[in-house]
């Protein structure tokens, strides 16, 4: 197999064709991943093994660069005794599931299938989403008045003039830890359990913020783009973190009417790629 520790597997390969989903999986999460969809793809698939990326541990800190984690999926890999039919990639790991394609072209030498997931380019109003989100989750154990000044400095934060993605997703993490302390200590969570999931969000704004610095276009040219009804709704309002995805040369891209927490369980999603890919 692959380098264990840069993947997870999904289901056991039969025989040497792969399927890769590039993600940022984190337990608890509401959104579908790709464990719910190879169950749904059923036997359409079992003659693919599928992995799925483990994002590598990593502090802000250390300013990863772009490839910093295709190197590390890609480190001992072995990877010629495979062939890696499809690289899937969901949200802003569509831009890294374009890096890995790639990268397996010039060592298997065809490009594997690409298929993006709701595609996104990380930016500076995302950050603030995503912080926005994190206070959603904890509003158990946070006050009004704490989650309302969090979503409110998450905002202040991006709108410094000349702030770059790293120093603004520095900030967030700052103000997560802020935040979970407080209200993680307020229902007796200890300071170990508390460090974990700063942490756990440190290495995603990492992961974010690392993204920023991919063009991912050339891989992109030909790639099939699966788009749920929510971000197909974002795009029309201007929301850029989905507009710039989509006017960033997606070989082909596909409405699929479902929302984006279901989109990668939905029987639409399914239908549409048995219809729309060959492997």
């Amino acid at each position: 197999m692959p380098n264990e520790n840069a993947w997870s597997v999904i289901a056991e390969p039969a025989s040497n064709s792969l399927i890769l989903g590039v993600d940022f999986p984190a337990a608890g999460r509401h959104e579908a991943g790709f464990d719910d969809l190879v169950k749904g793809m059923g036997t359409a698939w079992s003659g693919h093994g599928v992995l799925q990326t483990s994002p590598p541990p990593v502090r802000l800190a250390d300013r990863p660069s772009g490839d910093f984690y295709t190197d590390h999926w890609m480190r001992s890999g072995d990877w010629e005794k495979y062939e890696v039919v499809a690289v899937l990639g969901y949200c802003v790991g569509a831009v890294y599931a374009g890096r890995v394609a790639e990268r397996l072209a010039a060592v298997q030498g065809r490009m594997p299938q690409v298929v993006l997931f709701d595609a996104q380019l990380a930016d500076l109003p995302l950050l603030a989403s995503e912080m926005h989100k994190m206070i959603g989750q904890a509003a158990a154990v946070l006050s009004e008045q704490e989650a309302e000044e969090g979503r409110k400095r998450a905002v202040e934060i991006v709108a410094t003039p000349s702030i770059g993605m790293a120093e603004a997703a520095g900030q967030m993490v700052e103000l997560y830890r802020e935040l979970a302390t407080s209200g993680f200590r307020r229902i007796g969570l200890s300071e170990s359990r508390c460090e974990e999931m700063v942490l756990l969000f440190e290495s995603y704004m990492t992961w974010l913020s690392a993204s920023s610095r991919i063009d991912p276009a050339g891989a992109w040219g030909g790639a099939l783009g699966l788009t749920s009804a929510d971000y197909g709704e974002l795009e029309k309002a201007g929301a850029t973190t989905v507009v710039n995805a989509a006017t960033a040369a997606i070989g082909r891209r596909i409405p699929v009417e479902t929302r984006h927490i279901d989109l990668l369980r939905d029987a639409s999603t399914v239908r549409a790629l048995l219809a729309n890919t060959e492997f």
